[in-house]
């Protein structure tokens, strides 16, 4: 191996790691005010299967010595990708919760028989019809 490819190899190397850990991170998401760091770690580890607590805390600590496959990029990537698809899906609930509660709350303004006791009625309804309860609160 001549020298330039292997600098090139050490820098590609480098920079694996560097998104590994930085993916590590976005996995473990907010540390909370009372857990450790030691906590952190275990708890990215029960989410990255198939890896060693030795081997997440090399990763996140950008050890040098470890070696990077592309694969595991890619699967940290993708639990990334899902983590924020989950996150979206509740944003995304939260805010039709909200304005349901708004649209409720202007109906109720402007006509009062249509209050709460008629929404009320009316979710009693759709889950005698086979609605899942809570799905309309």
């Amino acid at each position: 191996m001549s020298e330039k490819s292997e600098i090139r190899s050490d820098k590609m190397s480098e920079l694996l790691l560097n998104e590994a850990s930085t993916l590590l991170r976005q996995v473990a998401g907010n540390r909370r005010a009372d857990e450790s760091k030691k906590a952190v770690l275990r708890r990215v580890g029960r989410e990255v299967k198939d890896w060693t607590a030795s081997r997440i805390k090399d990763v996140w600590y950008r050890d040098p010595r470890v070696r990077i496959r592309a694969d595991e990029v890619d699967y940290l990537r993708a639990l990334v990708d899902q983590r924020e698809g989950k996150k979206a899906d509740v944003d995304e609930l939260d805010a039709l919760r909200t304005r349901i509660a708004r649209l409720e709350f202007l109906l109720e303004a402007t006509d009062p028989a249509l209050g709460r006791a008629g929404l009320s009625q009316d979710r009693q309804e759709f889950g005698e019809m086979g609605g899942r309860p809570g799905a309309v609160d």
